[in-house]
């Protein structure tokens, strides 16, 4: 192919270029400078349906090559000016891929093997078979395809992998961030379970939601269920105005909250840029720029609805993700909430109750006790043996009415924080002397020996003298109730550790190890022949517990069965006390 046709295939090559080699015919270049070598080579390999260009010296093949981009570039080595080892350097630059083929003689065999070192492809020496020929340009052209497949593949794998370490790096992103945000609302979570009171916890959780959302301010609703409308509950960083006790600020039902608790989804608002504010209905002229508000789920009801406001640059996906899973887990918090301040509400009602209850039925008993008394009295009455045994069950029961009924006040007030103590700097060995005097009479009715130690100056400690003498009289009387006739009980006080300790052991039955745990549980016995015997409310202990307690000490025991059983109880020096009033502990 010479002249206008091989302009017109220089014409046509780059158009071509953009299929790949194995879609087209072959593009293959044949450089000689012997023309009748040259129309060979060109008429043999066109039948093959290849596109040939020839050039006749190296300068010629130098302007075609850029244009024609050959698959195949067929040389001789020996050409006039230009060699053919420079057409095939020249062809390799423009295509490092490009299969050159260099043409010699037998005599020159030594300059096409330096041509392979130099990266021609093969060579054919002359005379040459055509069939050899065919053979040799079809290897080059399959090396080609070979080569051009291959570079598509690592293209296609480079672009694959840069792909892969995008999605990698967005995962890891991704798993940061979720990190991140797991943590945060760990920390935030541990924050908030501190406290169960929920005034402090709804305050907490504003506080928390605007600080980590970015926002100005957060309010968190509730859902009143008596009436389905939702009021603020508790503001942080907004213009709600201050109410009156008992009022609050009621959400109208068309605001645009309104589908967090209907619909159960996330609102996410944000008004264009220079436009007003947008207006929550109901609260008062209240007005945002940017929200984000999600319901606030619990036991599959929607309880409130947390809401964060006016963010600068406004809300993210992020945002409401982190939002949305704050919003969940707040709300159990909040619930539980809820069900304490209800408990409370309703231990606060009993206890009330209670104290009532028991002041009214002890203004009658007291009449009624003193009644039995008169009618006892020898001076006045004249009772038959019949109704005398009458007359003293009727007493002992309302000594007894009368002591349960001060147990269940003492224990109401303990309950409610309202059991009043006088702590007054002061010996323990005279209150201590006072509870064995009041029991004397049972002590020796029942013949038991009690045996008083006392350790030699013992410190003084802060008490309220009545309330300690009420402890050691009911572990003194339990003592004397469950030992055997004849029994010995053993009381010793002494100083340990900055405090005094006050034991008192008796040599009863004991008490199995699994019921230790029932001797302090409010109204609770242990169920045995000795304790239906004994009788009581099963507050006695409970109350005592209380009361140490409240002097700042413990109160515990230990026990085994057939060994009897030894309380202990411990009180704080006077000093410590003091000081830790001083402290306002």
């Amino acid at each position: 192919m010479r002249g206008s046709d091989a302009n017109a295939l220089r014409d046509s090559g780059p158009a071509s270029e953009s299929q790949e080699p194995d879609e087209r015919p072959a593009r293959i270049l044949v450089v000689d400078d012997e023309l009748s070598v040259a129309a060979v080579f060109e008429e043999f390999l066109a039948d093959q349906g290849h596109e040939i260009a020839v050039a006749s010296t190296g300068e010629e093949a130098q302007q075609i090559i850029p244009t024609l981009r050959p698959d195949i570039v067929l040389t001789d080595i020996n050409l006039p000016g230009m060699s053919g080892l420079d057409v095939m350097r020249f062809a390799k630059r423009h295509d490092p891929e490009t299969a050159v083929i260099v043409v010699t003689g037998h005599a020159s065999a030594a300059s096409a093997i330096e041509a392979l070192r130099q990266g021609a492809y093969d060579y054919i020496t002359k005379p040459f078979d055509l069939d050899e020929v065919q053979q040799i340009v079809e290897r080059g052209l399959a090396n080609r395809r070979l080569k051009a497949i291959n570079r598509r593949l690592v293209e296609e794998l480079r672009q694959k992998n840069e792909i892969l370490q995008q999605h990698e790096q967005q995962l890891r992103e991704s798993v940061a961030n979720a990190t991140a945000q797991l943590k945060r609302l760990y920390d935030v979570g541990m924050e908030v379970s501190a406290n169960l009171e929920l005034a402090p916890r709804l305050a907490l959780i504003c506080r928390k939601s605007a600080t980590l959302c970015g926002a100005g301010a957060a309010i968190v609703f509730l859902v009143q269920p008596e009436q389905n409308d939702c009021y603020a509950a508790a503001q942080h960083g907004s213009d709600l105005p201050p109410l009156e006790d008992g009022q609050v600020h009621w959400l109208h039902r068309d605001s645009v909250l309104t589908p967090a608790v209907v619909e159960r989804r996330t609102v996410r608002r944000a008004t264009p840029p220079g436009t007003p504010p947008e207006v929550v209905s109901g609260l008062h002229g209240l007005t945002f720029q940017s929200l984000l508000a999600a319901p606030m789920v619990a036991d599959g009801q929607v309880i409130g609805i947390l809401a964060v406001f006016d963010k600068p640059e406004g809300f993210t996906d992020d945002d409401q993700s982190f939002l949305e899973l704050f919003a969940s887990q707040t709300a159990i918090a909040v619930r539980n909430s809820q069900l304490f301040e209800h408990t409370k509400s309703l231990d606060r009602l009993k206890s009330e109750f209670v104290a009532v209850v028991s002041h009214e039925i002890r203004t009658p008993l007291t009449s009624i006790k003193g009644a039995v008394e008169l009618l006892q009295d020898g001076r006045y009455f004249k009772n038959t043996e019949q109704q005398a045994k009458l007359l003293t069950i009727a007493y002992a029961n309302t000594e007894r009415l009368m002591v349960l009924i001060k147990d269940i006040l003492d224990f109401s007030k303990l309950e409610s924080a309202s059991l009043r103590m006088n702590l007054e700097r002061q010996p323990i060995e005279p209150v201590i002397e006072q509870a064995l005097h009041n029991l004397q009479t049972l002590i020796d009715e029942r013949h038991i020996d009690v045996q008083l130690n006392l350790a030699p100056r013992l410190p003084h400690v802060a008490i309220d003298a009545g309330r300690i003498a009420q402890v050691l009289t009911n572990l003194l009387s339990n003592a004397i109730k469950f030992s055997p006739p004849g029994g010995r009980i053993d009381v010793i006080v002494e100083p340990i550790d900055g405090e005094v300790q006050v034991s008192v052991r008796d040599r009863g039955e004991g008490i199995a190890p699994q019921d230790l745990a029932k001797l302090f549980r409010k109204f609770s016995q242990i169920d045995s022949s000795a304790t239906r015997k004994a009788g009581g409310a099963g507050l006695g202990l409970v109350i005592c517990k209380g009361i140490i307690e409240r002097h700042g000490g413990q109160l515990w025991v230990e026990s085994a069965l057939g060994e009897g059983s030894t309380f202990f109880f411990t009180l704080p020096l006077a000093e410590r006390t003091a000081a830790e009033q001083a402290a306002g502990l």
